[in-house]
């Protein structure tokens, strides 16, 4: 099948018909039928359409046969993320005058997506694997569940859809591991059930992560399960502190001296957090500060750390006034040139506690934010401010509403 599926593209390629290319050697149809693999063919009429072609035949079967061994290649580079690597591995793939029309077309594709996913090219990434989605049929096992790994990611971390971390959960849920083959996917599913809250499934599948990151000597990523691993432990703000502060620090240090800088400022980020958990927040506006500083000011990243920045020097009273509301509306701004309708909704939140109109705060929490937070499934949210909102209303002694708020932000962990 290789042999004929050359022939067929280096005949197109020269703008010949099957008949003029078999003239003198032999019908169209058997020319047509060496290109699909349907009959057997002599070494000598090979020759023949080769001299033809003015094609060396066995270099070109040479050539097709390594493009498969250089996609799996490519995919484990994406995998360890080693940019210069897969950006010169892309360049010889795209070289290749087989890869778009070879049997190996929708693997290329597969991993086309997820190189742009690792670029943040969301709408690229997200028009392939949709392409892809709707002739999946067609796809080999290994191809089906890789399709459903790059959705997930891009679920995951490519959408501005909140309600898409539930439709995530449940594609990656679908993949075979034993058609796959990529533990790799088991850090995502973490993600996911993190996302989800839910805190055990997503440390059994963090643990799973980094002992095959650790195995594969996958140091970025194993930073990464090994984070979400001491986020789920650091919900139980019972255990030793000092421990987990210590873990904090040591991961910061090593991904300082690998020169991994994003994942120094995912590190302070969460070890932020939990100090913000726990009211020190002195301590968690040190850590967010040096986190903002190492994010790009036209990324996600930034919106999502800048918010954490502000709220907790609201919450500290750590800055004057007109300094916290000038970054909350910096905030906003953001918030509408991503068209983030969450954080524009948190950032609204920041400013109306920091202008101290707690009216207006907890009317708005009531009335729109929890209903929305309800609608898109935003779970950790719906803990957080309904939670907020129900000490509102036992301090204010209003039991019916207090009762009622509880049985939203409850019935979300049962």
């Amino acid at each position: 099948m290789q042999v004929g599926e050359i022939i067929k593209f280096y005949r197109e390629r020269n703008g010949l018909t099957q008949a003029q290319l078999g003239q003198g050697i032999c019908t169209a149809t058997h020319v047509s039928k060496i290109e699909h693999g349907k009959t057997a063919f002599s070494s000598e009429i090979i020759a023949l359409f080769s001299e033809r072609l003015q094609i060396d035949i066995q270099k070109e079967i040479e050539s097709f046969q390594d493009i498969e061994k250089q996609l799996h290649h490519w995919h484990h580079l994406i995998i360890l993320q080693r940019m210069k690597d897969i950006e010169k591995m892309k360049e010889n793939l795209e070289a290749s005058p087989f890869i778009h029309f070879s049997k190996y077309a929708s693997l290329f594709h597969l991993l086309q997506a997820r190189y742009y996913l690792l670029n943040e090219e969301d709408e690229k990434a997200f028009q392939i694997l949709k392409a892809l989605k709707n002739k999946q049929n067609e796809l080999l096992p290994y191809e089906k569940n890789l399709l459903l790994h790059a959705l997930g990611i891009y679920y995951l971390f490519h959408s501005s859809n909140s309600k898409n971390e539930q439709k995530a959960l449940q594609l990656l849920k679908r993949i075979k591991i034993e058609e796959y083959g990529n533990y790799e996917y088991y850090y995502h599913l973490a993600v996911a059930y993190h996302f989800m809250e839910s805190k055990m499934m997503s440390y059994i599948y963090a643990e799973k992560a980094l002992r095959h990151f650790k195995k594969t000597n996958n140091f970025l990523h194993a930073f990464n399960a090994e984070s979400l691993i001491l986020v789920q432990v650091g919900s139980e703000i019972y255990l030793d502190f000092k421990e987990l502060e210590e873990r904090y620090q040591n991961l910061i240090h090593d991904s300082e001296v690998l020169g991994a800088m994003n994942k120094k400022g995912m590190f302070l980020s969460n070890l932020g957090l939990e100090y913000y958990k726990r009211e020190e927040y002195a301590q968690a506006q040190k850590c967010y500060d040096e986190a903002l500083k190492l994010a790009e000011k036209s990324s996600t990243t930034y919106l999502k750390r800048l918010y954490n920045y502000v709220n907790t020097c609201a919450e500290g009273k750590l800055l004057r006034k007109t300094i916290l509301l000038k970054k909350a509306r910096e905030g906003i701004s953001l918030a509408k040139k991503f068209d983030n309708r969450l954080y524009l909704i948190l950032f609204k939140l920041v400013m109306l506690n920091i202008e101290n109109q707690l009216d207006k705060y907890y009317n708005y929490l009531e009335k729109y934010v929890l209903p929305y937070f309800k609608k898109n499934n935003e779970i950790r949210w719906i803990n957080r401010f309904g939670k907020k909102l129900y000490d509102h209303y036992v301090e204010t002694e209003q039991p019916l509403k207090a009762y009622d708020i509880s049985s939203i932000f409850m019935s979300t962990i049962s």
